[in-house]
């Protein structure tokens, strides 16, 4: 999910109305502002995407996460139900949640809710679930869903449509979008990125030039920052082998495969460029995984 997370948080960001009708299923819905999605509990945890909305004369909240697979860490009714009610203890109104599950096997058992008990002693919580592989994209293509448009590949093409024919209209439709050439690069380069969750990626390649979408300002950080991370999980990569080799060196005749775990589950470069140091010092493996468990 992480390659996606940035690029369908901007274009919520962006197109906040979009996402706000997609949810509520009207277009009387008025964004007023954006919130921080950072939550403060026992732990520090991030949702997607949290709005102030009007609906229906209330003021309340709007709650969007995005999946791309099924949530592994914690069943997703749970989920909600925590991000809802940090969200309602932290404004006092209401809160409304939406899962849009992009990857076409998701969701299918998401249960949009969590409950127990009965009307007289218990908890019911609800929740909009939404997968883009049972929407009906012929709707999106229309101009006034430009928000949208990236995400049509990722739904179902009209009854007797080739797969071919039908991404070809998705591509042209975010071509011939009523925005400026900046907004329209952002757009083909998201639909190029989302599409190739489920489509070949070189389909877009051949459908969308990389002038097009090098129109778009937020196209070229994600290019960089892609660059910076290779960069970085290469130079991790490289700090973890060298671990290994000293370690082998020192004790050949230890099996590393614990250590080799360990180091992997690592994500700090500098916490592994001063393992390294210690590797060569330590008086034995066990030692060093006691250094690693500490």
């Amino acid at each position: 999910m992480a390659q996606y997370d940035e690029i369908v948080k901007h274009l919520m960001e962006r197109f906040a109305d979009a996402f706000a009708q997609l949810a509520f299923n009207t277009t009387d819905v008025e964004m007023i502002a954006k919130l921080d999605s950072e939550q403060q509990t026992i732990k520090v945890h991030r949702n997607d995407m949290t709005f102030k909305v009007r609906r229906d004369d209330e003021e309340a909240i709007l709650h969007i996460e995005v999946q791309t697979d099924d949530s592994r860490d914690k069943p997703m009714p749970l989920r909600v139900l925590e991000y809802a009610s940090v969200l309602i203890l932290s404004y006092e109104m209401p809160v409304y949640s939406l899962v849009l599950y992009l990857g076409p096997n998701a969701g299918q058992t998401d249960p949009g809710g969590y409950s127990y008990g009965d009307d007289t002693f218990g908890l019911q919580h609800k929740y909009q679930v939404i997968r883009l592989a049972d929407l009906e994209g012929e709707p999106f293509l229309d101009a006034t869903s430009v928000g949208l448009l990236p995400f049509t590949p990722l739904m179902k093409p009209p009854e007797g449509i080739e797969t071919e024919t039908w991404l070809r209209r998705c591509v042209e439709a975010t071509e011939a979008a009523p925005v400026d050439s900046q907004t329209r690069g952002t757009l083909l380069f998201a639909l190029s990125t989302l599409g190739s969750l489920v489509h070949d990626p070189m389909f877009f390649q051949k459908l969308i030039s990389e002038e097009m979408m090098q129109e778009s300002p937020f196209y070229e950080i994600i290019i960089q920052r892609g660059i910076e991370q290779g960069i970085e999980q290469g130079s991790r990569e490289m700090s973890i082998k060298n671990i290994l080799s000293v370690l082998t060196k020192r004790f050949p005749q230890q099996d590393m495969h614990q250590v080799a775990e360990a180091l992997d589950a690592i994500m700090s470069l500098d916490r592994l460029i001063q393992l390294i140091d210690i590797a060569v010092d330590t008086s034995s493996v066990e030692t060093f995984l006691e250094v690693l468990n500490a």
